[in-house]
């Protein structure tokens, strides 16, 4: 039987992943052979993969020894997976409750890399979560309110240099896409010490955020309560804004800040 893309695919995925476990189980660089006869994977295939783990600095090569081992980069995927199950852990039955009084849509996020990360979702108890098909996948962050309280924290050369990278895809007619108008947002979300996103990520929708802070007093994460914009008037945004903010209170002195 001919083997399909997608088994290919998995095979690559688990002939990596034994590279990874192997060298990083051990404690000092070791060969191409070694590793090769070891994990029984032809040498062309191992130094494959130990070329990919290299140019994305997960890896290097002595070029005086001939040996490869880890670099301490592999340590930062295991401490971000960490904090953010943390993170999630400490928040989630907050979140809930709020869910289930406000009767309301409320999520966490993070921003990892100059891209946003969906942690939580709580969908309004009799509402609809179909806008938040998203979850798990790249999320726009100049089109949504989470993303603009964590960009609201760096520096404005940071910013510039995510918009370049990015750039400001108009997903609405109400996206904003120039930069400097943009850069004005997110000095109006500094002063007010909210954001929104007024359906610029989907038509009909709107969401108001707020930032949580870490026991350094830095932004960490994002929380954002989400509804169609029938409900989430900016009447209504005001009125919910004090008891998100007071979640927002909460989760943070979890994190640290007092």
């Amino acid at each position: 039987m001919a083997k399909t893309k997608g088994t290919e695919s998995n095979l690559s995925s688990d002939k990596l992943l034994r590279i990874i476990e192997y060298m990083a189980a051990n404690r000092l660089p070791m060969r191409l052979k070694d590793i090769a006869d070891n994990l029984q994977i032809s040498q062309p295939t191992v130094v494959r993969y130990l070329r990919t783990l290299c140019d994305q600095g997960y890896a290097y090569h002595d070029a005086h020894t001939g040996c490869y081992a880890m670099t301490w980069k592999i340590c930062r995927l295991g401490s971000s997976l960490e904090s953010n199950l943390v993170l999630r852990s400490m928040a989630g039955s907050l979140l809930s409750e709020f869910a289930n009084r406000s009767n309301i849509g409320v999520l966490l996020a993070v921003e990892r890399e100059g891209s946003l990360i969906y942690l939580d979702l709580v969908g309004a108890p009799h509402g609809s979560v179909d806008t938040m098909l998203r979850i798990g996948k790249d999320a726009p962050m100049h089109a949504c309110g989470s993303g603009k309280i964590l960009l609201s924290a760096m520096t404005p050369g940071r910013v510039r240099q995510l918009l370049e990278r990015n750039g400001l895809a108009r997903l609405t007619p109400m996206t904003i896409t120039d930069p400097d108008a943009f850069m004005e947002e997110l000095d109006r979300v500094r002063q007010q010490g909210y954001a929104m996103d007024n359906e610029e990520c989907e038509l009909g929708h709107r969401c108001v955020s707020v930032p949580l802070y870490d026991y350094t007093g830095t932004i960490a994460a994002a929380i954002s309560a989400f509804g169609s914009a029938e409900r989430l008037t900016d009447d209504y945004v005001q009125e919910l804004l004090p008891s998100l903010q007071q979640l927002a209170k909460e989760i943070s002195f979890r994190m640290g800040n007092t």
